[in-house]
């Protein structure tokens, strides 16, 4: 399952009053669906860095300048793209977790962790964001446990149930 990398993946219904259009930065590096965002300066919103704490929500589509829907936002000049992100706090994801040599239990149930970015597919317009370590101390995701799906189980490369831990509209706490 190593390279079934794809970002944040949202779990069940999303709120439509949480599915909020934003301008997407054009000095932004590129985005694909699944990937955590966070607003940038000009309130437009650009890629979030893995050890962010002002996340806004998580990518789930594009628009692109003529208002089509677009695959991802490719980096650069690419002026007026719009992005539906998901900013409900609450909302619950799935995240491919891979590390070579740290197997994860139930133990690790109220970790937190932070995601890779990763290098998101031009094809498919999915994220390659993905978790590849867990601590006790604040960071970005929350997790909530094992994505339940036929042949997934703890190990060293598993799905996992998580949500923003660090988002703009909850203050971020160390895991319990």
């Amino acid at each position: 399952m190593a390279t079934a990398k794809y970002g944040l993946e949202p779990i069940g219904p999303q709120k439509p009053d949480a599915l909020v259009k934003f301008d997407v930065d054009i000095s932004a590096t590129a985005i694909y669906r699944g990937d955590v965002v966070e607003l940038d300066a000009d309130k437009g919103i650009k890629q979030a860095a893995a050890q962010n704490e002002d996340n806004i929500g998580v990518v789930v589509g594009f628009y692109d300048a003529d208002g089509l829907p677009a695959l991802y936002y490719p980096a650069g000049n690419a002026a007026g793209y719009t992005a539906i992100v998901n900013i409900d706090p609450h909302q619950l994801y799935k995240i491919h977790y891979y590390h070579a040599s740290t197997a994860l239990t139930a133990a690790y149930v109220g970790s937190c962790a932070d995601w890779v970015v990763g290098t998101g597919n031009t094809t498919t317009g999915q994220s390659g964001a993905y978790v590849d370590t867990l601590a006790s101390t604040a960071a970005g995701l929350y997790v909530l446990g094992l994505y339940e799906q036929q042949g997934n189980e703890w190990g060293t490369d598993c799905e996992l149930v998580v949500k923003l831990h660090e988002h703009v509209h909850t203050p971020a706490a160390a895991g319990i």
